[in-house]
């Protein structure tokens, strides 16, 4: 029995000893039991030696933590522009029957297998030799002179995988590789003001954390067996049906998985959120609106989600901006209004990337400058689908003096992504400037690559 204490302990102590924490903890202790006697001007004379022998060490550490972010910010960036450029892209139009029965739900399907087709990078090669990080897609609502598109632009090798899954569940659609709407939107802010035309554009975040869900289609009713409830997709028909020719408007949804247990990082303030709050024997919050606000938060956190960013553009001739394009800008950020949730969440507007100066407003000078800079980084993050800057050396090398990049992701469940983009109901397919399908489909086509390649599911299998 005295050979199994004894090599018990031996064993606790050789994985104790093995630690790096244990010998600083060990060397710490050392030092401040023999502080005491030694004299103080002693204490500094030896700690500026130990500083001459050793700054290599802690300058190689110093150095070594700043180029690690920003090397692998450099490899990402060359893997990004490699498989995220142009041609690697497809831009797939989704065009809609006269008569469509299929409601949120059907998109919400569709986004859950987009979520399980792209994986994290596997192993060090591929993060820090390759740079590679995580595809993302792009669904958008467009309106080009009134005329209302639905888009989903997904990285080319995927392009089989996404039509199918489209296809599963709206059968009765087309869904039609077209090329990139936009190319008819200039490059620059001078090629616009060359055309006579101005661009306008904001980002759509969330007003509270993204641990409480914002109002989903559930609450609207919207449902296949409830073919007369609002669609919340209505409010957009609605605006960007009313533009005129040479005017444009876009909402583009980019969409990045987020990790399977994203929700434990709001774990804390979900037991926050718990604990009553209560003042002497006065119990502040309502029992039974505080339970069902738990409750809709710990559903939400157990969904999966996307990293999700929200951005909303027009452009428009300068003389609509000075006579009456504000119905239309003000309208579509209205329209997310109809998402807000009294005791959950909502939507409201990026100020810091809207392209509008307040004067009264810190720096208070250059504002011609920053506005003209806000309305190009605007246009330039649209037409590229650019994400939000992930880390903190991504935000430094792509912010400028006058004008920072504070584009803002947040992770959105799939029911959330689901009730802002999917297809209009038959009950609101009433615009007369949406292409529509005349006839029903059958079904997705025979012979159609629903697993793909075996190189294809490598890259989106994790």
């Amino acid at each position: 029995m005295l050979n199994e204490v004894s090599g018990h302990f031996g064993d606790t102590l050789t994985e104790l000893l093995g630690k790096a924490e244990i010998w600083i903890f060990l060397v710490l202790v050392g030092v401040s039991i023999a502080v005491p006697f030694i004299a103080p001007q002693e204490v500094v004379n030896i700690f500026i030696r130990f500083l001459e022998l050793t700054w290599p060490i802690w300058l190689f550490f110093f150095l070594f933590e700043i180029a690690k972010p920003l090397y692998l910010f450099i490899k990402q960036e060359q893997f990004k522009e490699k498989e995220m450029a142009g041609e690697k892209n497809a831009l797939l139009e989704l065009r809609i029957p006269r008569a469509l029965e299929k409601g949120p739900q059907a998109m919400e399907q569709i986004l859950l297998a987009i979520h399980g087709m792209t994986g994290s990078p596997g192993d060090w090669n591929k993060i820090w030799l390759d740079g590679e990080t995580m595809l993302w897609f792009s669904l958008e609502m467009v309106s080009i002179g009134g005329e209302v598109h639905f888009y989903v632009r997904i990285p080319k090798r995927s392009k089989n995988l996404v039509e199918a899954v489209i296809l599963s569940s709206y059968s009765d659609i087309e869904v039609v590789e077209v090329p990139d709407y936009i190319s008819i939107i200039p490059e620059t802010t001078a090629d616009l003001y060359a055309e006579e035309k101005d661009i306008w554009g904001t980002e759509i975040k969330l007003a509270k954390d993204s641990m409480y869900p914002i109002r989903t289609y559930a609450s609207f009713g919207t449902s296949e067996e409830n073919a007369t409830a609002l669609d919340p997709a209505s409010s957009f028909l609605e605006i960007l049906g009313k533009l005129k020719t040479g005017e444009f408007a876009g909402v583009q949804i980019v969409i990045q998985p987020a990790a399977k247990d994203w929700g434990k990082q709001w774990a804390e303030a979900l037991d926050k959120l718990r604990t009553p709050k209560v003042v002497g024997t006065t119990q502040l919050t309502d029992p039974k609106e505080t339970t069902a606000t738990i409750d809709a938060v710990a559903r939400n956190l157990a969904k999966s989600a996307f990293k999700t960013l929200i951005r909303v553009m027009y452009v428009g001739p300068t003389t609509v901006f000075k006579d009456g394009s504000g119905f239309v800008r003000g309208g579509i950020t209205g329209a997310f209004n109809q998402y807000s949730s009294p005791t959950l969440n909502a939507f409201k507007a990026n100020g810091a990337v809207g392209t509008s100066v307040d004067k009264w407003k810190k720096p208070y000078i250059l504002n011609d400058v920053r506005l003209e800079m806000k309305k190009q980084r605007m246009l330039w993050n649209y037409r590229k689908r650019k994400l939000a800057p992930q880390s903190f050396v991504e935000k430094f090398f792509t912010s400028f003096s006058t004008n920072g990049n504070n584009s803002e992701s947040f992770e959105l469940a799939l029911d959330g992504v689901a009730t802002i983009f999917h297809l209009p109901t038959s009950v609101v397919l009433t615009t007369p400037h949406m292409r529509r399908v005349e006839s029903k489909k059958s079904g997705p086509p025979v012979g159609l690559a629903i697993f793909g390649e075996e190189s294809q599911l490598e890259k989106f299998g994790g």
